[in-house]
């Protein structure tokens, strides 16, 4: 889909609807979720009050939808959500005196919000959701056993005396798991860059290397103990 217009039925100073065509010349709108991405498109037809616009992108499902805003004195913005919502506020912060504005700009800041909601700021391997109450951390360091994982009362096992807590074994819950998979599969929505997939590929091979060695460490503790108990 590309987007070909807006319907031009509001007054000035507004957010239009946007309106794409296909390779098959048929005119649809989209719908779009909490954070602005498309959710589907619906086929619409042309009407009096359609206004052409031209942009050479292709819109999909899933992805950000585009915004169309209308000023005064035949001023009009579009491009995709994302890259279109900080030019339209600025230039409604540049005429608030002049057009009392206000209304349309709390709009815009909300827009905005839901817009960049599921963005995600990169730092030493960390990626942080915005707003803040949706917080995802990722590290890649391996995980110390659980405290969950040696129970505090007797274990019987079957064919066996009761082990007493400090018998227990170390282990590591689900070995076999791999920290980095699980993290990106909650986070399919994202979109990253080439260099940043490098760089969690070869997190997920470091942190291997280091679920190996611990186990390596933690076969070779129980030996010894072993050992030493005979």
């Amino acid at each position: 889909m590309k987007l070909v217009g807006y319907i031009n039925n509001q007054k000035d100073n507004t957010f239009q609807l946007p309106i794409y065509k296909d390779n098959k010349g048929k005119i649809y709108t989209h719908v779009t979720d909490e954070r602005y991405n498309i959710i589907a498109f619906e086929e619409v037809q042309w009407n009096e009050d359609f206004c052409k616009l031209y942009l050479s992108k292709k819109f999909s499902l899933h992805h950000k939808g585009a915004m169309v805003f209308v000023g005064k004195e035949g001023y009009i913005h579009y491009h995709e959500a994302p890259l279109a919502i900080d030019e339209v506020i600025h230039y409604l912060n540049d005429h608030s005196g002049l057009y009392n504005i206000n209304a349309i700009l709390d709009e815009a800041m909300l827009l905005k919000n839901r817009i960049f909601s599921d963005h995600f700021i990169v730092d030493q391997f960390v990626m942080k959701m915005q707003p803040k109450t949706e917080e995802i951390i990722l590290s890649f360091d391996f995980p110390s056993p659980k405290k969950e994982a040696i129970q505090a009362k007797e274990i019987i096992v079957e064919g066996h005396k009761p082990l007493k807590k400090k018998e227990l074994p170390a282990f590591v819950e689900d070995e076999n798991k791999s920290e980095f998979t699980e993290a990106l599969q909650k986070l399919k929505s994202v979109d990253m860059n080439f260099e940043l997939k490098l760089k969690l590929r070869s997190a997920e091979r470091r942190s291997k290397l280091k679920m190996f060695n611990y186990q390596f460490k933690l076969s070779q503790n129980s030996r010894s103990k072993k050992a030493l108990d005979s």
